[in-house]
């Protein structure tokens, strides 16, 4: 069945099919579900090759990278990449959306062009720096298109080829799928709808909520049942979000409707601007504000009570992969997935702020942000995971330091000291002898970290420093006499240089210190204190 091109988009039967079955084994093939649980194949498709600390890079209006100095206050770390996987006719899926709950991030994908094929992967963020990609479910003639967590179960939005289900009409389907402890299962139950695909989805405690593109419909169904309690026509529909007591859809052509919870009646609508047919938007709640992404126009910031607009954000660079597809707000940042234009960073308030552009690799096509990490889809470039080290408010006298106000090459000249505290992301520090560098909370240095003969580094809280396996390594070296005071974590993604005399004291009982390069220890280095050394490199 050639499928309508609703790439990333995607009732009235009422049709419900319920399939249990119970099987152990580490891979299953029931319903045409496969799920794999084996860590050893699974593991193969974790990719660390762009790991480390990421910059946000400042743009000007006219695009190009500023070559201003500032020094940004949100460290961030990419911690891995998830390649997508392949089905079994060998075919290389793509992520469509994510979402998440606990520790738990739940990616969906889609094949591209005319065939179906989809997969949803379990990734386990419990451990900061090393996700873990429990179990993964291939899920043939189908596309998996938007997901939601609601209850103990995934709900499920998607498009099925036809041809391969005789009880399908329209492709457009909405799955209720139950978790174990988390985990994908075989126990599923369909609703078949009315379009050619379902493109997004959403839940309360006690309905969840379907939206189909092209005829197009708003669909509510309840928890228990399962069944279709609610319809309400409505074209070209993109995308569904819930706000205390509404339902918000965004159609391509006719805009925002705004609709009670309870009985679906029209309260709101108000316009946007039109975009292509069949592309993947999303919208993000912000108390009474409404982000919506609006695809070559950019991204629109709306009153949801008045309908009023109150911000326009172009695309800076035109061209036809640039393109805002996807936004997700978290703790007072803005994430805005703009295609080819990549992902850029704003900050939240009264008006929108542009920090700057994300320097990551590939393009990236829908983005979620939930607890500490950013979840970045990238097409066949598979799911980018990056860490925001924000932080620890533990610390009593962090309170007498004042923000990190320099530039993004920190040097402490010989006898200088200098005390910061707060969120710090900078290129790279040298402590020069005599001097004293004391940071409070969270520091990302994206290069080289050099601590002179006689130079001390305080670090109360977290630092993260390098990159992963460079080609020309990034180092933290400590010379002789030269002295890092830990009291928190250290994640040192390249090389650690201890030159003859170096020292590294541990202070308190919780401090740890992850190595994922080379370690270098010349004679007279000295260790001290009580830590977890994760990569047992230090040894």
């Amino acid at each position: 069945m050639r499928k309508n091109v609703y790439l990333f988009s995607f009732l009235a039967m009422s049709l419900l099919i319920g399939c249990d079955n119970n099987d152990d084994n580490n891979n299953q093939s029931i319903n045409s579900i496969s799920i794999n649980s084996d860590q050893t194949s699974l593991n193969t498709r974790l990719d660390y090759t762009n790991s480390g600390v990421i910059s946000i890079e400042n743009n000007t209006t006219t695009g190009k990278i500023s070559s201003t100095n500032t020094a940004a206050t949100l460290p961030l770390v990419q911690i891995a990449e998830i390649n997508p996987p392949v089905d079994k006719n060998g075919r290389t899926l793509q992520a469509s959306h994510v979402t998440v709950n606990g520790n738990y991030a739940y990616v969906s994908y889609v094949m591209r062009g005319d065939v179906y094929s989809g997969a949803i992967d379990v990734i386990d963020v419990s451990d900061p720096y090393k996700p873990k990609l429990v179990t993964s479910a291939l899920i043939a003639n189908t596309d998996i298109t938007s997901l939601t967590y609601s209850n103990g179960n995934l709900i499920i939005g998607a498009a099925k080829d036809i041809d391969t289900d005789p009880l399908l009409v329209n492709p457009s389907i909405v799955i209720n799928m139950e978790l174990s402890s988390g985990l994908l299962t075989d126990k599923i139950k369909i609703n078949y709808l009315e379009s050619r695909v379902t493109t997004d989805v959403a839940a309360n405690a006690s309905s969840y909520f379907a939206v189909t593109g092209d005829t197009g419909s708003l669909f509510k169904l309840n928890s228990s049942t399962r069944v279709i309690t609610a319809k309400v026509a409505v074209a070209d529909l993109r995308s569904v979000a819930l706000s205390s007591d509404k339902v918000i859809t965004l159609s391509g052509t006719k805009g925002v409707n705004v609709y009670n919870q309870s009985n679906l009646a029209l309260q709101k609508n108000f316009s946007t601007t039109t975009d292509v047919s069949g592309a993947k938007r999303t919208m993000e709640v912000d108390g009474t504000k409404l982000l919506v992404s609006e695809g070559y126009n950019g991204l629109g910031v709306y009153d949801i009570n008045s309908g009023s607009k109150l911000q326009t954000i172009n695309i800076t660079t035109a061209g036809e992969d640039n393109v805002t597809n996807a936004v997700s707000v978290n703790e007072g940042y803005a994430f805005v997935a703009n295609g080819a234009a990549g992902l850029n960073v704003y900050q939240t308030g009264s008006q929108l702020s542009l920090l700057g552009t994300l320097g990551i690799s590939g393009s990236s096509n829908y983005v979620k942000s939930s607890g500490n990490y950013i979840y970045v889809a990238s097409g066949t470039g598979g799911l980018k995971i990056i860490k925001m080290e924000k932080p620890n408010t533990t610390f009593a006298s962090c309170s007498e330091y004042g923000t990190y106000n320099q530039g993004k090459d920190l040097i402490l000249n010989s006898n200088e000291k200098k005390s910061y505290a707060g969120s710090t992301a900078i290129n790279s520090v040298i402590v020069n002898s005599g001097g004293v560098l004391t940071h409070c909370g969270s520091i990302s240095i994206q290069n080289g970290l050099i601590l002179n003969s006689g130079g001390t580094f305080n670090m109360r809280g977290s630092l993260a420093q390098g990159k992963y396996q460079q080609s020309n390594p990034t180092e933290l070296i400590i010379n002789s006499n030269a002295v890092l005071q830990v009291e928190g974590s250290v994640v040192i993604w390249g090389d650690l240089r201890l030159n003859s005399g170096a020292k590294i004291n541990f202070i308190g009982n919780n401090s740890s210190i992850t190595i994922y390069g080379k370690v270098t220890k010349n004679s007279g280095v000295t260790i001290t204190g009580t830590y977890t050394d994760t990569e047992n490199k230090l040894k």
